[in-house]
């Protein structure tokens, strides 16, 4: 199923630059440290506007697709999104099937045991209604009892887990919780009244606000990193100065600025080995 999938996905990826028009310069990346010569492949997931999205074109837009298209600039080599769900995104780079992840993915505990991760922005989960909704959620422990729509295998459903379990081990309701692929689909069952609410990544919820979508209730959940993730030291310690490198231009706040996302605090450092590397702050106001 999941070599289907990669399959199917391999042929709607998107190349952001010939080889051609690398020659002049040298990869920052060997083809030994790469799953496919003279490329860097990396997972999207594009349902999270403004992070990653197809226009009405049906070509890759946002934030995380500008920025790969940056970095392989910077490491003079092509970068190759391939588009997939979320939850194939870590078999798929354990199996040996793409270099890393671009998808705005949270840092947790786990995924840091599993890959490199390089913090890149920060980030949190917003509450959001149907536009023309009565619900009232003032705080988190509003949620309790009620229908929420989630993400699958995603930060966002393990936060609302976790605040069903304690509220059940504390003799309360639970939250009743209702999965679905992608970010796209959790919006339909908002809209078509299937549940009472719908946890997203609080750059979505802002995006689909402002388009008169959904109406944000509730933000500034479970604020936490999101990052890149990456099998291979090698390949990780490239991209960190490419990243570090655009910070000290300017050219990384630009990227945030423009799309309207939170950037990382502090000053960068050097990856380092698991569980946590990268763009990790020595400073954070958060």
């Amino acid at each position: 199923m999941l070599s289907t999938l990669l399959r199917l996905s391999a042929a709607a990826a998107l190349a952001f630059a010939s080889t051609a028009a690398h020659a002049a310069c040298t990869p920052g990346i060997t083809d030994d440290n790469l799953i496919a010569p003279g490329k860097l492949q990396l997972s999207i997931n594009p349902t999270n506007p403004p992070q990653q999205f197809v226009d009405k074109d049906g070509q890759l837009q946002g934030l995380n697709v500008e920025l790969a298209a940056e970095l392989g600039k910077r490491l003079c080599l092509p970068v190759e999104l391939v588009r997939m769900d979320f939850p194939a995104m870590i078999p798929a780079m354990a199996a040996g099937r793409i270099d890393g992840i671009d998808t705005g993915m949270f840092w947790t505990e786990e995924r840091s045991k599993l890959m490199y991760m390089v913090p890149y922005a920060i980030q949190a989960i917003s509450v959001v209604v149907a536009p023309d909704s009565g619900t009232k959620i003032a705080t988190e422990n509003d949620l309790i009892g009620k229908t929420s729509a989630v993400e699958v295998s995603t930060y966002q459903m393990n936060w609302l887990k976790k605040l069903s379990d304690a509220s059940v081990a504390k003799g309360g309701a639970a939250v009743e919780m209702r999965t679905f692929p992608t970010a796209t689909n959790v919006v339909s069952a908002l809209l078509a009244g299937q549940v009472d609410n719908a946890l997203l990544v609080d750059s979505v919820a802002r995006d689909l606000t402002g388009r008169g979508r959904v109406k944000e209730v509730l933000s500034g959940l479970g604020t936490a990193r999101t990052t890149l993730g990456f099998r291979n030291k090698t390949v990780v310690d490239a991209v960190v100065k490419a990243l570090n490198a655009m910070r000290s231009d300017g050219s990384y706040q630009a990227l945030f600025d423009k799309f309207g996302l939170t950037s990382m605090p502090g000053r960068s450092a050097a990856c380092d080995r698991r569980p946590g590397s990268g763009l990790i702050p020595t400073e954070t106001s958060r």
